[in-house]
């Protein structure tokens, strides 16, 4: 147990620096080596993590071709995104931002980004990491791991944007995956992983073509 408390410690102090990191990438230098810097720094903290979930054993059931937990996974994006994005925008007012002119390449980079890096490497440690960490401590009543691994998520985008309207709002959607796998029993890793990369995705749609 003292290890697991001291990897689970080392590891989220090793990708909130490296999340804050991403605030030192300058402004003004090219888009392409600005977007390279976002995804490398992402690729770091799912190292970390998996470092993590190597040294304490937890198994992260990756399962591929699992395509209930893919299907599951659509339904949930697609529930949190009509009422949070669609809807929203329908009736006037955006809860995901404000409007993104379109282009191609936007669409693409915006895919990449979130189906590909951002579900993976965030579910990866929330979801498996620090959930299933919170779940050794408290054996009886694994609900708790759920809230807490979920708030850490909502504290963690703090660090983004310093924005605590968007520390209750992830935490919000936190819980949405986190009891999603813990009580769903074919939503594995990968089904909560495309969960949150197509919602997000879908958030840039509405911002293209709703809000």
């Amino acid at each position: 147990m003292k290890k697991k408390i001291i990897v689970l410690i080392v590891s989220l102090l090793l990708i909130c620096l490296i999340t804050f990191s991403a605030r030192l990438i300058p402004g003004d230098i090219v888009f392409a080596l600005r977007f390279a810097l976002k995804v490398l720094l992402n690729l770091l903290n799912g190292a970390v993590a998996l470092v993590a979930i190597k040294i304490t054993g937890i198994k992260i059931g990756v399962e591929l071709a699992n395509w209930k937990s893919y299907l599951i996974g659509l339904g949930v994006a697609l529930v949190l995104s009509f009422f949070i994005a669609f809807l929203p925008a329908l009736l006037g007012f955006s809860l995901v931002g404000d409007h993104v002119d379109f282009s191609p390449a936007n669409l693409f980079l915006n895919l990449f980004f979130f189906m590909i890096i951002i579900g993976p490497v965030e579910e990866l440690i929330f979801r498996v990491y620090v959930q299933e960490t919170f779940i050794c401590f408290f054996t009886k009543h694994k609900w708790i791991a759920v809230i807490i691994a979920s708030a850490l998520f909502g504290l963690w985008h703090f660090i983004n944007n310093g924005d605590f309207a968007q520390v209750l709002f992830t935490f919000g959607i936190g819980l949405a995956f986190g009891f999603a796998k813990y009580f769903i029993k074919e939503c594995k890793f990968v089904g909560v992983a495309f969960a949150h990369g197509l919602y997000d995705f879908l958030n840039v749609i509405v911002q293209f073509f709703v809000v």
